[in-house]
């Protein structure tokens, strides 16, 4: 498309791919610069931020020389804050001689307003990237009244990493520090699952699930099994007599005779429902990527936070948490504050958030209460319903758009 001020020019010498951008809704941009940018192409970021290392993770991730790309940025706290001097500064910019390629998604509708204004007299064409579904859309004036378009739709085709998301986001993680897969086998947790579902677990196992992950979840080195059990592995170790009667009604046999590896300890306090959260969705769900207990924090911040289970399918990401029990309401709403605070400060409005739990929801009150905080629960009754978790898991597909 070529505006009317611009149809009889002669062709231009070079592409500018054009990006209205929040640093805290970034996907847009990025997946527009997968789809469209090609090598020698200029990037000019139009923003109401002003940090220009918020545009530089495009060019690691991108592979785009940092001289080729360029940020325009009117901070909402200045007088330059204006309709008219926005247009002005913008038209400053643009050369007739260059052909611009607009995404019109991200930031606000009042910069967005602006820009399509002003490249519109310019060599341009238009594009709205969905990503919600995937698409991107360009838009074709068809006369000079600009009152009939023809749009033309494109699916985009790239599939993001978890990696890529969470950098995309200014997030450090541990995706390539560690290992992010199941210690055992599907049928190995679905064993335990059922264990829990039928509550076939005597009152000294239950005792001993609990005692190892109060004093020995943790921990750094392998532990005797006799010394769990009388408790004289180091003053003052708690004793945990029912560890032996714990191993043998799960089936669990460690891997060294009489001993327990700190991962198998991880592993019989609650890493069995992570493993089997991971199995079925992985294949429930068949997302491009799924990782256990992903590690994500701020550059240059100590606290880190984990995702019990993670996974990205059609650049949608999507985080697990899994509780075999919550005793109190007290302790299920602090869950569910947090799981709602990690996706507003780290991961973004698009993340889609759920709890996997074995507790019991009969009335539908804590589904409701995490409803409000937009986070879906997924409790005992819908966990051992064949049925209802395919509903749960056919709707996180519908959430992808995949076709």
């Amino acid at each position: 498309h070529r505006s009317p001020l611009t149809a009889h020019r002669p062709p231009p010498t070079m592409k500018t791919l054009v990006n209205i951008f929040d640093p805290n809704e970034p996907l847009a941009a990025y997946l527009f610069l997968k789809e469209k940018y090609a090598e020698g192409d200029k990037v000019l970021f139009v923003s109401t931020h002003g940090e220009r290392q918020a545009a530089q993770v495009y060019a690691s991730l991108l592979h785009i020389p940092e001289s080729l790309i360029s940020l325009l940025a009117f901070k909402r706290d200045e007088d330059r804050y204006i309709y008219d001097r926005i247009c002005q500064r913008l038209r400053s910019r643009l050369s007739p001689d260059e052909e611009y390629w607009v995404n019109l998604a991200g930031g606000t509708r009042y910069i967005a307003l602006a820009v399509q204004n002003v490249f519109f007299a310019f060599n341009t064409t238009f594009y709205y990237t969905q990503t919600r579904e995937n698409l991107i859309v360009s838009s074709f004036f068809t006369d000079d009244s600009c009152t009939r378009t023809t749009d033309i739709i494109e699916p985009i085709r790239y599939r993001m990493t978890l990696a890529e998301y969470f950098t995309l986001n200014n997030l450090v993680h541990d995706l390539d520090k560690a290992s992010h897969t199941p210690l055992r086998s599907f049928s190995d947790a679905s064993h335990i699952f059922d264990r829990f579902r039928s509550r076939n677990l005597s009152t000294r196992a239950f005792s001993a699930i609990e005692l190892l992950r109060l004093h020995y979840r943790g921990t750094k080195r392998p532990l005797s099994i006799r010394a769990i059990m009388n408790g004289d592995d180091r003053p003052k170790t708690v004793r945990v007599p029912g560890i032996r009667e714990l191993l043998t009604q799960l089936s669990f046999v460690p891997r060294q005779p009489d001993t327990l590896l700190p991962e198998e300890i991880d592993y019989l306090t609650g890493g069995w429902f992570e493993e089997y959260v991971y199995h079925l969705l992985l294949r429930a769900v068949d997302p491009q990527e799924i990782a256990l207990g992903v590690r994500i924090s701020r550059p240059g911040e100590s606290h880190n936070n984990e995702l019990d289970v993670a996974f990205i399918k059609a650049n949608t990401l999507f985080v697990v948490e899994c509780k075999t029990g919550i005793a109190t309401d007290h302790l299920f709403n602090e869950i569910v504050y947090k799981s709602a605070a990690l996706k507003e400060a780290f991961l973004g409005m698009a993340c889609h958030s759920y709890i996997f739990t074995l507790k019991n929801d009969f009335d539908h009150r804590l589904a409701r209460v995490a409803n409000l905080m937009n986070i879906t629960l997924c409790p005992k009754g819908v966990l051992t319903n064949r049925d209802e978790l395919d509903k749960v898991t056919a709707h996180m597909i519908a959430l992808t758009h995949e076709p």
